[in-house]
């Protein structure tokens, strides 16, 4: 969405909007900047609010993209709530759990859980779902009319194979949800793929020539050992015996080679379809040219194995349904990470030490 200028007339318009929100829930006051987003469809409108534990009630500032930076207004009444409590918080709101008495705070919970430092994709994860939620909101895309919201209701039914009524209240129930919250959920859903076609926009058939090689699909044959020894004997016997063996045998063939017991310590073995570029994450330029036949490995995992790969087919990328989708997910996720480059993020648990190295991690 465009940046016109944050003219007089805008600002007094949302003040006088603003102040009208007493007492009103974010719900009504997201309807309500719909009207004020009409009369200035060029600015990039975003409402954020928070709520007061003390009194329940909502603080609401109006965020309007400037030239130079961002012009943030709010309208504070004079019987709101002491600046010395705003933020406050109750005992309560951050506590998980108490044991025989014994309470568990959100700090000590996700302090406990160390596989959160370790699994860098699930924070990214959450980084990720904030900027989404920043995005959604400022283009306004969170609001959906009856027809809108009933036509993807029926999506979100379809996609998950709740056909009839008494399965929707079924699925609803397992899940401890009422409507209105699976309301809520529908929205948010349409949202992002509104937000994600928006990205994407025309840039499918133009990323696809672009990547085309990387795209390739490769049926391969993943191994994995719990020893680096094991793992590089194993690589040892397949290099050697795969320069030898004919590309129509190398499916049986492989899958026979890693159940000898002379590949001791095989934890797994299964057969797999991945992109070129995503066997290229552990792999690197190996993968790059990957041909039937190819060894690749051992690699360290992220489990603390070694992995052997090899490659049994590779089909040459065409821009099909299948691969429409891939490319599209791609181009959003490049999109993410430039938003992440510059995005301020701030943790509130774990030393500092470790939340800079993260962050660090994330922009990278």
């Amino acid at each position: 969405m465009t940046s016109e200028t944050v003219t007089a007339d805008l600002l007094g318009r949302a003040l006088r909007w603003l102040r009208e929100l007493g007492g009103t829930g974010p719900d009504e006051a997201r309807k309500g900047l719909e009207e004020l987003r009409a009369h200035h469809p060029g600015v990039g409108m975003r409402l954020v609010w928070q709520r007061e534990a003390a009194t329940g009630d909502y603080h609401y500032d109006l965020l309007l993209p400037a030239a130079d930076g961002t012009v943030s207004l709010a309208f504070a009444p004079d019987r709101g709530i002491p600046w010395p409590l705003r933020g406050s918080q109750r005992s309560g709101e951050q506590v998980v759990l108490r044991v025989n008495g014994t309470e568990m705070t959100i700090e000590q919970t996700i302090s406990t859980l160390d596989v959160l430092w370790n699994d860098t994709g699930l924070l990214t994860r959450l980084v990720n779902a904030c900027l989404i939620e920043q995005a959604v909101a400022t283009a306004g895309d969170d609001e959906l009319s009856d027809a809108e919201l009933q036509v993807a209701m029926d999506a979100f039914r379809r996609a998950r194979g709740l056909l009839t009524a008494s399965a929707v209240e079924a699925w609803m129930a397992e899940r401890g949800l009422t409507h209105a919250r699976l309301e809520q959920i529908v929205t948010v859903e349409a949202s992002v793929a509104a937000l994600r076609r928006r990205v994407v926009g025309e840039r499918v058939d133009g990323f696809f020539a672009e990547h085309r090689d990387s795209l390739d699909r490769l049926r391969v044959l993943r191994m994995r050992y719990g020893a680096l020894p094991d793992a590089e004997a194993a690589a040892a016997r397949l290099r050697g015996w795969a320069s030898g063996a004919g590309i129509e045998d190398l499916r049986t063939a492989a899958v026979g080679l890693a159940t000898e017991a002379a590949l001791a310590g095989l934890a797994t073995c299964r057969i797999e379809g991945n992109h070129r570029e995503d066997l290229g994450i552990p792999h690197g330029p190996d993968a790059c040219d990957a041909a039937p036949g190819a060894v690749l490995g051992p690699d360290r995992l992220d489990d603390g194995g070694f992995g052997v790969t090899v490659v049994l087919v590779v089909e040459p990328a065409a821009l099909d349904e299948s691969a429409r989708k891939v490319v599209e997910q791609r181009i959003f996720d490049e999109w993410l990470r430039e938003q992440r480059r510059h995005a301020h993020v701030e943790w509130f648990w774990g030393s500092t030490a470790r939340t800079d190295k993260l962050t660090a991690g994330l922009k990278a």
